[in-house]
């Protein structure tokens, strides 16, 4: 290796057969890859760990970064020159029957309609066609050419063969409880018995999408126009980590070669794959393209979202749904994506939960949605330990914002100072929030009093999130009067509070009363 880049020639496939990917374009589908992969793109054993620490390991749940992740880098390098033999011999056999392939092909159309199951048939008559050729010039050359063209397909079928148990072995060792090694049969019967059959569901929704990356490479690079039929790319997970796809930069490389052709792209779900930033930069080129970006737990730091802010700010951005929960953003990488929010004019949702960055952060966002020209309608901020100090920040750009309707600040830590600030902004003729949830900010009685007055007067607000608190028989006078007094409140949500089996029987009352509410309770 020169320079830490070496040349390598890639075909990111999965075997083949009648029922797999990729059968049905047939074998002039197989083009040649050629990419410059870079050193940290190589298995782990041939990185240079010195100067390189290991990435973090986001799956979480059984998977290590020691034996297993080594023996997972071993089978995908396998798997890759497996891929790149299978080519060759390809490559051979389609120099040999190309010449009389179209003639084949023309006579059969104009004798008779292709019936099905006479794909083998097909594929097999140009090889006769041309033995018979070299037969009738030079027999001697024609029966060698036809035994080891015959040799040479039962090394196809070796290799498919080989790539289809590398593959599996790649993924197994990838799943959650995964080990080095493909599972044997009593392996994947203490999988179904042990844990109901998840994991052994979760290899098998990993492997389909391995086979659908592999497919729409296969597409793009024939230019197939079904892949334009392709609107939502979902190789990740949002809820489950194992029935992900884990990706490294090389399948990011993949997966970009393969969007290009579409253009618009409705949504793209790579949550919970692993890519980190290395990833983000193969994919840099076709993220404005897609209209939902599902990004969350993959680990990409402040330097993710540089590399993220720089397709925000194309001018054809496309970008309406961004999702970039549980990335470790800190200040600095907020306050990047708080400045693209400001330019871009296409973003309607922006999710940023479970990074924990703190009120100090909460600051860049709030000057954003002081600014006329900002379009977010869906903030949401879960989990990212803000107290009542962000409410002063946040009660400011209530109060100019006109374009939020949507706000989320579940599972932090408003208590009920938190709680006033808020009700003076929602008292404000500006605020058009229609949705707020606020689940488990430990919120108490009082708290109800004040939203009651606050909402008296309010006619945006839909849908009240008040789940997991602090809420005690004691308030239920004031949300009687909250639910009748507030004309556009439509659902309450109270569950997990701490109202006894009368205080709840009472507020199924209520929700007779105000005939327009529902009461979750």
């Amino acid at each position: 290796m020169e320079d830490g880049l070496t040349s390598l020639r890639v075909l990111p496939i999965s075997h083949r057969d009648n029922d797999g990917p990729g059968a049905e374009f047939g074998d002039e589908t197989r083009q040649l890859l050629c990419c410059e992969v870079k050193e940290e793109d190589l298995p782990m054993g041939e990185r240079n760990t010195d100067t390189r620490p290991p990435q973090e390991d986001l799956i979480g749940e059984g998977i290590g970064t020691d034996d297993c992740s080594s023996d997972m880098h071993l089978y995908r390098v396998s798997r890759f020159y497996c891929q790149r033999l299978l080519l060759a011999t390809d490559g051979f056999v389609e120099r040999l029957t190309s010449a009389p392939l179209e003639e084949a092909l023309l006579h059969r159309q104009e004798q008779e309609e292709l019936q099905p199951g006479t794909e083998m048939k097909e594929r097999e008559e140009p090889s006769r066609n041309l033995l018979k050729m070299l037969k009738e010039r030079d027999k001697t050359l024609g029966e060698s050419m036809g035994n080891f063209l015959t040799r040479l397909c039962d090394v196809k079928k070796n290799l498919q063969d080989l790539l289809k148990d590398t593959v599996e072995r790649e993924v197994f060792c990838g799943a959650p409880g995964g080990s080095a090694g493909h599972p044997s049969t009593s392996q994947t019967d203490i999988i179904s018995v042990g844990t109901g059959g998840r994991q052994l569901r979760n290899i098998e929704s990993v492997v389909a999408k391995r086979r659908l990356l592999d497919t729409m490479y296969l597409m793009s690079e024939t230019h197939n126009t079904n892949l334009l039929q392709m609107s939502r790319i979902t190789l990740g997970d949002s809820k489950e980590p194992g029935n992900a796809l884990r990706l490294c930069p090389v399948d990011c490389s993949t997966l970009a070669t393969a969007l290009t052709p579409l253009g618009g792209i409705e949504e793209v779900n790579i949550s919970h794959c692993c890519i980190g930033p290395e990833g983000l930069q193969e994919l840099a080129t076709v993220l404005h393209h897609c209209r939902s970006l599902r990004l969350s737990w993959n680990n990409l730091g402040d330097l993710g979202v540089k590399i993220l802010c720089l397709s925000l700010r194309e001018p054809q951005c496309k970008i309406q749904e961004l999702w970039v929960d549980s990335n470790g953003l800190s200040g600095v990488g907020t306050k990047d994506l708080a400045y693209c929010m400001v330019k871009n004019q296409s973003v309607v949702l922006l999710s940023l939960s479970y990074n924990r960055f703190g009120e100090a952060a909460v600051k860049y966002l709030c000057d954003a949605l002081k600014r006329r020209c900002c379009t977010i309608q869906d903030l949401r901020l879960g989990s990212n330990r803000l107290t009542a100090l962000c409410t002063l920040q946040l009660t400011r750009a209530l109060n100019t914002n006109r374009s939020l309707r949507q706000l989320s600040l579940n599972y932090n830590r408003l208590g009920v100072p938190g709680l006033r600030r808020l009700s003076t902004a929602l008292k404000g003729a500006a605020c058009r929030i229609q949705k707020l949830e606020l689940d488990e900010n430990g919120l108490r009685d009082s708290c109800a009093e004040d939203l009651a007055a606050a909402l008296s007067e309010n006619r945006w607000l839909k849908g009240l999130y008040l789940n997991r608190n602090c809420f005690t028989d004691r308030s239920i006078p004031a949300f009687q009067r909250l639910a009748t007094g507030c004309r556009s409140l439509r659902y309450l949500w109270l569950w997990r509070n701490q109202f006894s089996t009368e205080g709840r029987v009472e507020l199924q009352t209520v929700q007779e009363t105000a005939h327009r509410v529902t009461i979750f309770v």
